[in-house]
């Protein structure tokens, strides 16, 4: 077998190996979903948790390829340090100043900035601004909807470390410290 030729056959057998790890999946919901301004598709058990994280569009909706949410993070508050094993995130500023701590990188993102976190990738946010700011965030693959609700059915007084470790473990995250600023939870 002359070299060109075992070099075309490796490289053939290589490419059929590798394309079912790039082919990406097809949602099978095969319908249109839409969103009204102030609609949240996903049926929270708590009224808090839905007017702080509205699904605009569910892991349902999406044959469980991603679910989106307009967050609304109150002034000096954000999420606790953390990290997540099972999801991708997106995150796009619609209103107010950011912080993001990713990795060792500090960002400061506003209106119309985003950045994305690939899962194992540590990261922590916050809004550091006087004002109510808003956040699209994409989490890839769908499911994060279920997380969210099951925070916000912790009573208030419940909450604490031990409490978001729990549940946090049990969505495939790890708590790794406190906010940057004001918990974003507990404020609302």
């Amino acid at each position: 077998m002359s070299l060109l030729a075992r070099r075309t056959l490796l490289y053939s057998f290589g490419v059929a190996s590798v394309t079912p790890l790039l082919a990406w999946p097809k949602a099978t919901t095969g319908r249109v979903v839409v969103a009204k301004p102030e609609e949240n598709r996903f049926s929270y058990g708590s009224a808090q948790q839905a007017r702080l994280s509205p699904c605009k569009l569910t892991s349902e909706d999406s044959a469980g390829m991603l679910s989106v949410f307009e967050l609304s993070v109150l002034p000096q508050s954000g999420t606790v340090r953390h990290v997540h094993h099972r999801e991708d995130e997106w995150f796009y500023v619609l209103s107010g100043e950011f912080i993001f701590e990713a990795g060792t990188e500090t960002l400061s993102l506003s209106v119309g900035g985003s950045i994305w976190l690939p899962r194992d990738v540590p990261h922590v946010f916050a809004n550091t601004t006087t004002a109510v700011g808003k956040l699209i965030a994409i989490c890839q693959p769908g499911g994060f909807e279920k997380f969210l609700d099951e925070l916000g059915n912790t009573p208030a007084g419940q909450m604490n470390e031990a409490r978001m470790k729990e549940v946090m473990a049990k969505y495939g995250m790890e708590y790794l410290g406190p906010p940057l600023l004001g918990s974003w939870r507990q404020q609302h």
